[in-house]
Protein backbone atom coordinates (compact mmCIF):
# COMPACT_ATOMS: atom_id res chain seq x y z
CA UNK A 1 0.00 0.00 0.00
CA UNK A 2 1.54 3.55 -0.79
CA UNK A 3 2.26 6.01 1.66
CA UNK A 4 -0.59 8.39 0.17
CA UNK A 5 -3.19 5.74 0.89
CA UNK A 6 -2.92 5.41 4.31
CA UNK A 7 -3.02 8.67 5.19
CA UNK A 8 -3.10 11.83 2.10
CA UNK A 9 -0.26 14.75 2.58
CA UNK A 10 -2.47 18.32 3.85
CA UNK A 11 -1.15 21.58 3.11
CA UNK A 12 -2.72 22.70 6.52
CA UNK A 13 -3.93 20.60 10.27
CA UNK A 14 -6.28 18.05 9.32
CA UNK A 15 -10.21 19.45 8.70
CA UNK A 16 -11.07 17.57 12.12
CA UNK A 17 -8.90 15.06 14.28
CA UNK A 18 -10.16 12.97 16.49
CA UNK A 19 -8.52 10.01 18.79
CA UNK A 20 -10.06 6.83 19.35
CA UNK A 21 -9.25 3.36 21.02
CA UNK A 22 -7.12 1.47 17.97
CA UNK A 23 -8.92 -1.32 16.88
CA UNK A 24 -7.79 -4.23 14.34
CA UNK A 25 -8.89 -2.27 11.21
CA UNK A 26 -6.33 0.38 12.08
CA UNK A 27 -3.74 -1.94 12.45
CA UNK A 28 -2.13 -1.71 8.88
CA UNK A 29 -2.22 2.07 9.21
CA UNK A 30 -0.32 1.94 12.54
CA UNK A 31 2.47 -0.60 11.24
CA UNK A 32 2.95 1.62 8.00
CA UNK A 33 3.24 4.78 10.37
CA UNK A 34 6.14 2.90 12.27
CA UNK A 35 7.72 0.98 9.24
CA UNK A 36 7.91 4.76 7.49
CA UNK A 37 9.33 6.54 10.34
CA UNK A 38 10.76 3.96 11.88
CA UNK A 39 12.14 1.30 9.82
CA UNK A 40 10.48 -1.46 12.47
CA UNK A 41 7.11 -1.94 13.61
CA UNK A 42 5.48 -4.70 16.21
CA UNK A 43 4.12 -7.57 13.70
CA UNK A 44 0.19 -7.66 13.31
CA UNK A 45 0.14 -10.76 15.55
CA UNK A 46 2.13 -8.93 18.50
CA UNK A 47 -0.44 -5.87 17.87
CA UNK A 48 -3.12 -7.91 18.03
CA UNK A 49 -2.16 -9.56 21.13
CA UNK A 50 -1.78 -6.13 22.33
CA UNK A 51 -5.49 -5.09 21.65
CA UNK A 52 -6.45 -7.96 23.35
CA UNK A 53 -4.67 -7.45 26.62
CA UNK A 54 -6.40 -5.85 29.59
CA UNK A 55 -3.64 -4.07 30.97
CA UNK A 56 -2.73 -2.71 27.58
CA UNK A 57 -4.16 0.92 26.83
CA UNK A 58 -3.65 1.75 22.68
CA UNK A 59 -5.46 5.08 20.79
CA UNK A 60 -4.98 6.39 17.56
CA UNK A 61 -5.60 9.96 16.26
CA UNK A 62 -7.81 9.69 12.98
CA UNK A 63 -7.71 12.62 10.82
CA UNK A 64 -11.00 13.64 8.36
CA UNK A 65 -10.39 14.90 5.05
CA UNK A 66 -12.07 15.64 1.98
CA UNK A 67 -10.31 13.21 -0.25
CA UNK A 68 -11.91 9.46 0.07
CA UNK A 69 -10.11 5.94 -0.33
CA UNK A 70 -11.55 3.59 -2.10
CA UNK A 71 -14.09 2.96 0.23
CA UNK A 72 -15.66 6.26 0.47
CA UNK A 73 -13.89 6.84 4.18
CA UNK A 74 -12.47 10.19 4.30
CA UNK A 75 -10.68 9.14 7.52
CA UNK A 76 -7.09 8.00 7.56
CA UNK A 77 -4.92 6.88 10.89
CA UNK A 78 -2.09 9.70 11.22
CA UNK A 79 -0.64 9.08 14.51
CA UNK A 80 -1.08 5.87 17.74
CA UNK A 81 -0.01 5.72 21.28
CA UNK A 82 0.15 2.81 23.89
CA UNK A 83 0.73 2.24 27.24
CA UNK A 84 1.14 -1.07 29.64
CA UNK A 85 -0.22 -1.06 33.26
CA UNK A 86 1.72 -2.18 35.93
CA UNK A 87 0.22 -2.10 39.20
CA UNK A 88 -0.73 1.99 39.60
CA UNK A 89 2.17 2.68 36.95
CA UNK A 90 1.28 3.23 33.24
CA UNK A 91 4.62 2.75 30.91
CA UNK A 92 3.83 4.56 27.82
CA UNK A 93 5.04 1.83 25.18
CA UNK A 94 4.95 3.73 21.87
CA UNK A 95 4.06 6.75 20.15
CA UNK A 96 4.19 7.88 16.24
CA UNK A 97 2.81 10.41 13.90
CA UNK A 98 3.13 10.17 10.11
CA UNK A 99 5.94 12.30 8.96
CA UNK A 100 3.67 14.32 6.99
CA UNK A 101 1.72 15.29 10.33
CA UNK A 102 4.41 15.61 12.64
CA UNK A 103 4.64 19.30 14.12
CA UNK A 104 0.27 20.03 14.37
CA UNK A 105 0.02 18.56 18.20
CA UNK A 106 -1.21 15.47 17.52
CA UNK A 107 1.90 13.26 19.62
CA UNK A 108 0.75 15.60 22.22
CA UNK A 109 -2.98 14.96 22.07
CA UNK A 110 -2.08 11.68 21.69
CA UNK A 111 0.17 11.24 24.85
CA UNK A 112 -2.60 13.59 27.07
CA UNK A 113 -5.27 11.82 26.10
CA UNK A 114 -3.42 8.61 27.21
CA UNK A 115 -2.61 9.61 30.28
CA UNK A 116 -6.02 11.10 31.01
CA UNK A 117 -7.55 8.02 30.53
CA UNK A 118 -4.72 6.25 32.87
CA UNK A 119 -5.69 8.10 35.27
CA UNK A 120 -9.39 7.60 34.98
CA UNK A 121 -8.27 3.76 35.41
CA UNK A 122 -6.37 4.49 38.59
CA UNK A 123 -2.83 4.86 37.40
CA UNK A 124 -0.99 7.69 39.95
CA UNK A 125 2.09 7.86 37.49
CA UNK A 126 3.30 6.75 34.05
CA UNK A 127 7.42 6.09 33.08
CA UNK A 128 8.41 5.77 29.40
CA UNK A 129 11.94 5.47 27.44
CA UNK A 130 13.00 7.76 24.70
CA UNK A 131 16.05 7.80 22.28
CA UNK A 132 18.76 9.93 23.67
CA UNK A 133 19.38 11.51 20.47
CA UNK A 134 15.36 11.88 20.05
CA UNK A 135 15.45 15.20 21.06
CA UNK A 136 11.88 16.40 19.64
CA UNK A 137 10.28 13.89 21.39
CA UNK A 138 12.05 15.03 24.76
CA UNK A 139 10.27 18.33 24.47
CA UNK A 140 7.04 17.05 24.00
CA UNK A 141 7.09 14.47 26.62
CA UNK A 142 8.53 17.50 28.72
CA UNK A 143 6.10 19.74 27.72
CA UNK A 144 3.10 17.40 29.43
CA UNK A 145 5.33 17.33 32.42
CA UNK A 146 7.92 14.19 32.21
CA UNK A 147 10.94 14.69 34.37
CA UNK A 148 14.15 12.42 33.27
CA UNK A 149 15.40 9.79 35.57
CA UNK A 150 18.34 8.52 34.06
CA UNK A 151 19.88 6.96 31.47
CA UNK A 152 19.74 2.90 30.07
CA UNK A 153 22.56 2.31 28.47
CA UNK A 154 22.11 0.28 25.11
CA UNK A 155 18.07 0.12 25.17
CA UNK A 156 17.69 0.08 22.01
CA UNK A 157 19.33 -2.15 19.37
CA UNK A 158 18.14 -0.94 16.38
CA UNK A 159 20.48 1.13 16.04
CA UNK A 160 22.22 0.44 19.37
CA UNK A 161 21.57 3.89 21.54
CA UNK A 162 20.84 4.69 25.24
CA UNK A 163 17.45 5.63 26.53
CA UNK A 164 16.62 8.51 28.72
CA UNK A 165 13.83 7.43 31.25
CA UNK A 166 11.28 9.97 32.20
CA UNK A 167 8.28 9.69 34.43
CA UNK A 168 5.43 11.73 35.58
CA UNK A 169 3.99 11.30 39.04
CA UNK A 170 1.14 12.13 40.84
CA UNK A 171 -1.31 12.30 37.93
CA UNK A 172 -4.39 12.33 39.89
CA UNK A 173 -3.25 15.92 41.23
CA UNK A 174 -5.78 18.97 40.19
CA UNK A 175 -2.20 20.16 39.06
CA UNK A 176 -1.44 17.90 36.25
CA UNK A 177 -4.98 18.43 34.74
CA UNK A 178 -4.11 21.73 34.78
CA UNK A 179 -0.87 21.22 33.02
CA UNK A 180 -2.60 19.05 30.38
CA UNK A 181 -5.66 21.77 29.61
CA UNK A 182 -2.55 24.63 29.38
CA UNK A 183 -0.65 22.34 26.76
CA UNK A 184 -3.86 21.66 25.00
CA UNK A 185 -4.90 25.08 24.44
CA UNK A 186 -1.53 26.28 23.07
CA UNK A 187 -2.36 23.28 20.31
CA UNK A 188 -2.67 24.26 16.52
Amino acid sequence: MARHELYPMLQTKPTNLHIAPMAAQHLSAVVAIDELGHGHSWCLNTWCQELADPKRLHLVAIASTERSDEAGNGEFVVGHAGLIFYADVAHISNVGVAAEYQGQGIATRLLIELLKRARNLGAGSASLEVRVANKRAHRVYSRVGFQPLGVSESFYSKPREDALVMSIRYLDQPEVAERFAKVLATLP
